[in-house]
C-alpha cells in the first residue's frame, strides 16, 4: 500500500486525482469558486459534497465512480478531472448523468422533483481539438435544428478543455484552466487559482497521517488504482484491435490490387491474342474503359 500511496504522491499538483479529490471535499469554498467559474454564474452555497461517490444502479450494471458530487441551490453537479486523452467522453458522460438521476430519483418521488443535473470534466489538454475552451451540450431538436428548441430535461454537459485557457471567455475561467494545463499561478495573482495552489502546497506539508490521507483515502486510492489500470488496459486492447482492423484493411487493398493486377495482365495476353492490342492500349488510359474490358472477360 505505501508503495502505491509513494508512487501517487511523486506528482501532487491540483490535476492528481487524490490531491484534486481531497482539495474540493476539504474546502467548500474553493470547491464553489470552481463549479461557479465553469458554469458561469453563481452559486449561494455548496449544501454537500463526495468524493469519489460509487453508483450501482443494478447488481449487473457497470459502477460509476464520480470524481466530485456536489449540490447547491437544488442542482446535482458531478465535477471530473480528466487527465488522460479519453475516446468514450460523450458516452461516458451519458452514463454518469442517468447514474446520477438513479441515485436522486427514489421510489415513490415523482418525475417532476429529479433535481438539474451537470457534469463538468476539467480535460487537461484540448479533447475537440484547437479553438475552443468551453463546450455545453443539452438534448435539442434534431429534426428542426433551425428553431433551436430544447428539451427541457435540466441535463447539461460542460466539457472545458484546459489545453486552450486563451480562448475561454471569461477572464476566471481561463484563469483557471491555464493553473490546470499548466500547473502554474501567475505572480501576483490573488484569486482562485492562488487559494487552489495554497491548498494543494497545505496538503503536500501535512505529515500526519501518512502524509495528507486518512487510511480511507488510501483505500480510495488503492481502489482507483484498480480502476485506473484496468481501463488503461481497455483502451490499450482497444487501439491494438483499431490497428488490427486497419492492417486487415491494408492488407486488403494490397490483395485486390495484386489480384487486378493479374486480371489485367491476362486481359493483355488475350486481346493481343486476339489482334486488340491497340484496344487494350487505349483502355490503359482510361480506367472506365480497363473496368469495361475487364467485365467483359468474366
Amino acid at each position: 500500500m505505501q508503495a502505491i500511496i509513494e508512487d501517487k504522491a511523486k506528482e501532487p499538483g491540483f490535476t492528481n486525482s487524490v490531491v484534486f479529490n481531497l482539495v474540493m471535499r476539504r474546502n467548500p469554498d474553493l470547491c464553489k469558486g470552481v463549479v461557479e467559474a465553469a458554469l458561469g454564474f453563481e452559486l449561494s452555497k455548496i449544501s454537500y459534497i463526495e468524493t469519489e461517490k460509487t453508483i450501482q444502479p443494478k447488481l449487473t450494471s457497470r459502477n460509476v465512480r464520480l470524481d466530485v458530487v456536489a449540490k447547491a441551490d437544488g442542482k446535482m453537479i458531478d465535477i471530473e478531472m480528466q487527465v488522460a486523452y479519453e475516446p468514450s467522453l460523450a458516452r461516458r458522460a451519458r452514463y454518469y448523468e442517468s447514474a446520477m438521476d438513479t441515485d436522486a430519483l427514489k421510489s415513490g418521488i415523482p418525475y417532476h422533483e429529479l433535481p438539474e443535473s451537470y457534469v463538468i470534466f476539467f480535460c487537461k489538454g484540448a479533447p475537440f481539438g484547437k479553438g475552443c475552451a468551453e463546450r455545453r451540450f443539452a438534448m435539442m431538436d434534431a429534426l428542426h435544428p433551425t428553431e433551436k428548441m430544447a428539451l427541457d430535461d435540466g441535463r447539461t454537459v460542460v466539457v472545458l478543455s484546459a489545453g486552450n485557457w486563451a480562448e475561454a471567455e471569461s477572464s476566471s475561467l481561463s484563469r483557471l484552466l491555464k493553473y490546470i494545463h499548466t500547473g502554474n499561478v501567475d505572480d501576483g495573482s490573488d484569486d482562485l487559482t492562488s487559494r487552489l495552489e495554497n491548498a494543494v502546497r497545505e496538503l503536500r506539508e501535512d505529515e500526519d497521517n501518512m502524509g495528507y490521507m486518512t487510511l480511507a483515502e488510501q483505500l480510495e486510492i488503492l481502489e482507483r488504482t484498480a480502476d485506473e489500470k484496468l481501463a488503461e488496459k481497455d483502451e490499450q486492447l482497444a487501439e491494438q484491435r483499431r490497428q488490427l482492423a486497419e492492417q486487415r484493411r491494408q492488407l486488403a487493398e494490397k490483395e485486390e490490387q495484386i489480384g487486378r493486377g493479374q486480371s489485367i495482365k491476362e486481359l493483355a495476353v488475350r486481346l493481343i491474342s486476339e489482334g486488340r492490342g491497340e484496344e487494350f492500349m487505349e483502355a490503359a488510359s482510361d480506367d472506365a474503359a480497363m473496368e469495361r474490358l475487364l467485365n467483359d472477360g468474366e
